[in-house]
């Protein structure tokens, strides 16, 4: 079950995005989060996607999060309310 749900988001963010990774706005904007939120779980290393780092230095430094892992992620999470 939870495979086809994966399968079903993953296939809804490809059509969407039309690439392979999202920046850390876009992914804040499908987990329903904040940027900052994103950025606080990159340092802590917990409650965010898998995701990679691409560049060196304070400036050009940045993380992108691949479809898949932010598909798997959005299936294994349920929403509380």
């Amino acid at each position: 079950m939870a495979q086809d749900t994966q399968k079903v988001i993953l296939d809804d963010l490809k059509s969407k995005y039309k690439k392979l990774t999202l920046t850390v706005d876009e992914t804040s904007k499908e987990l329903g989060v904040s940027s900052a939120t994103i950025r606080t779980g990159i340092a802590n290393g917990i409650g965010v996607p898998a995701f990679k780092q691409i560049g060196i230095g304070l400036k050009r430094k940045k993380y992108v999060f691949p479809l898949n892992e932010i598909a798997r992620f959005l299936s294994d999470t349920q929403k509380m309310y």
